[in-house]
């Protein structure tokens, strides 16, 4: 994949051609085989999260006994605030390029839903609630080809955390249902959850292929789960967010007082054709 002409004058540019960094040791090893299913986090423990120490399934994927799939994984963010984080799932979706530079290999298209571009850049939000109750479409590759997919955001609180232990420590959470652009229902639930430690942030990221949460509670959908998909996903996922740790604090650091315009994006599909 290349930039545009138009592309390459963006600020940020620069960034898709920065190289990926290397995966550590444990990541590749523990994705390179299924995990027992009897350590994957179950939807309706995510509260468990908020849990000190760790789990005995942090990173690894499987096949659930019901059919569904199952992704976790743990990438080490230093120099990076949960505020950068915040401001990295407002900030990317409102342009393609920013989603290209995220992931140059397997990212190739992304744009906010245009009645949600309001919210994205209202000042007088927070970055995590300019997020929440909006969606992303994009297209991408996370293991088995190209899809087109809707990403819709949602707050913690909605998706059934303990707010009041929620907000009593250093975390963040950035919580989503994705499927095909038109869906009936989602396919997969994610929740990319990240706490403080110390000189950056971890990030403990965790995707349900085959459920999705309605009124704070975790329900089964009829969404057949390919093996495939849930493999792809789980090379995919540490790729891009390994990469995101690599780059977020200089990115952040040089656009997060940027101010963009409505306007700014209104002729952009043609800029980029």
């Amino acid at each position: 994949m290349t930039l545009s002409e138009f592309e390459r004058t963006r600020p940020y540019a620069k960034y898709f051609d920065l190289p990926y960094p290397d995966l550590p040791d444990e990541v590749i090893e523990k994705m390179s085989s299924p995990m027992d299913p009897s350590l994957a986090l179950r939807l309706d423990d995510r509260n468990k999260l908020l849990d000190p120490g760790y789990m005995p399934g942090e990173i690894g994927y499987c096949i659930m006994p019901d059919g569904s799939g199952y992704i976790a994984s743990l990438t080490k963010m230093p120099g990076v605030t949960l505020q950068m984080l915040e401001w990295w799932f407002a900030w990317h979706g409102i342009e393609s390029l920013r989603y290209k530079i995220w992931d140059p290999r397997d990212h190739y298209k992304a744009r906010v839903a245009p009645e949600h571009l309001a919210r994205r850049l209202d000042n007088s939000l927070s970055w995590k609630e300019r997020n929440w109750n909006t969606s992303d479409f994009v297209v991408e590759n996370v293991g088995d080809g190209t899809l087109a997919l809707r990403i819709s955001f949602r707050s913690p609180e909605s998706f059934g955390f303990d707010m009041q232990r929620f907000n009593s420590l250093p975390v963040t959470a950035i919580c989503a249902h994705s499927g095909p652009p038109q869906w009936d229902i989602p396919r997969t639930t994610f929740i990319h959850f990240a706490r403080e430690v110390e000189g950056g942030i971890e990030l403990r990221s965790r995707f349900w292929l085959g459920w999705m949460i309605v009124n704070g509670r975790a329900v089964r959908t009829d969404f057949e789960v390919d093996a495939t998909r849930v493999k792809g996903l789980s090379n995919h996922s540490p790729q891009e967010f390994h990469r995101l740790a690599a780059m977020l604090p200089a990115l952040c650091r040089e656009n997060h007082d940027r101010q963009d315009k409505a306007e700014d994006f209104e002729m952009l599909d043609f800029c980029n054709a």
